[in-house]
């Protein structure tokens, strides 16, 4: 198993987005309507760059050339607004880049608030079909590595109440919940906690 920076020209844009969309799918499929939508709009994301779903901010899982997980990070810089509209606005029609945007904002709501030293893991996410293998624990791993190569005082992620399993593993590798969000709202709801990995 290897964890490297994404090279476009090498790695399938396509295949990393069916992964990414993995770890949202509720809220891609809310505003996409299924995964074959989503993926091919979060390809082009990836594909295009200079956005946070950009290869840039990519790293890849390969075992035996087939890429089987994913990590999208930020460490100390932020892609500007300005920037990522612009992305937007030049591959997709209006109604699509207003869904990405309102995605944002409903993340803003619930994710962490990073500091400039934070190494943040924006999506970890496992291939379906390579799932229970300990590859999101590698991933974990090598994120923390990263981190301490780029002079990162804490890793910082963000995992829905929900999702049990993906709290357990965190909590495995050493991230403790430092805070809790969650919204309501006529019968729906949605939260998350905030963890950190102090290095």
């Amino acid at each position: 198993m290897y964890l490297q920076k994404m090279d476009k020209k090498k790695h399938d844009s396509f295949k990393v987005a069916e992964i990414i969309y993995e770890a949202d799918s509720e809220t891609f499929d809310f505003f996409f309507g299924n995964k074959k939508n989503a993926s091919q709009k979060i390809g082009i994301l990836v594909q295009e760059g200079d956005n946070n779903l950009g290869y840039q901010q990519i790293y890849v899982v390969t075992n035996d050339q087939e890429i089987v997980g994913v990590m999208v990070y930020s460490a100390g810089e932020k892609m500007g607004n300005i920037q990522e509209l612009k992305v937007l606005f030049h591959n997709f029609n209006i109604l699509d880049s207003l869904r990405f945007i309102m995605i944002e904002i409903i993340d803003n709501i619930f994710l962490s608030r990073l500091e400039e030293d934070d190494f943040y893991y924006a999506i970890v996410a496992v291939d379906e079909n390579s799932r229970g293998q300990g590859i999101g624990s590698f991933i974990l791993e090598e994120g923390i590595k990263l981190a301490r190569e780029k002079g990162c005082k804490r890793a910082v992620l963000d995992v829905d109440i929900e999702n049990e399993g993906a709290l357990r593993l965190y909590q495995r590798v050493g991230f403790r919940k430092f805070k809790e969000k969650s919204l309501s709202l006529l019968g729906w709801k949605k939260g998350a906690f905030n963890m950190e990995y102090l290095l």
